[in-house]
């Protein structure tokens, strides 16, 4: 019995199970890394300002504390999305120069 035979084939380039696309790796690091500002963002901006104190200013009357951390999570998070785009897309002009 030869060792060749025991080895699984090899798949073709880029038809892996575990391997992703130069497109989706760009989408998991812009997402994940976004998702990581957003809340290191969240837990910053809410440390130091209240819902409670943000409704008044807003001219709005706000009950439910928890969807205005969710907005503002959510807010921050497209926030840091945009910023990791744009950073993506400028590191990658650079690399074509």
């Amino acid at each position: 019995m030869s060792v060749e035979s025991q080895q699984p084939a090899e798949a073709p380039a880029g038809e892996g199970r575990g391997e992703l696309g130069a497109r989706a790796r760009a989408i998991g690091i812009v997402l994940w890394s976004s998702f990581l500002a957003a809340c290191a963002g969240t837990m910053f901006f809410f440390a130091f300002i209240a819902p409670a104190d943000i409704a008044p200013a807003a001219g709005a009357d706000w009950e439910n504390q928890l969807g205005v951390y969710s907005l503002g999570f959510f807010g921050l998070w497209c926030l840091a999305a945009v910023a990791s785009t744009i950073a993506l897309y400028l590191q990658r002009g650079l690399e074509h120069k």
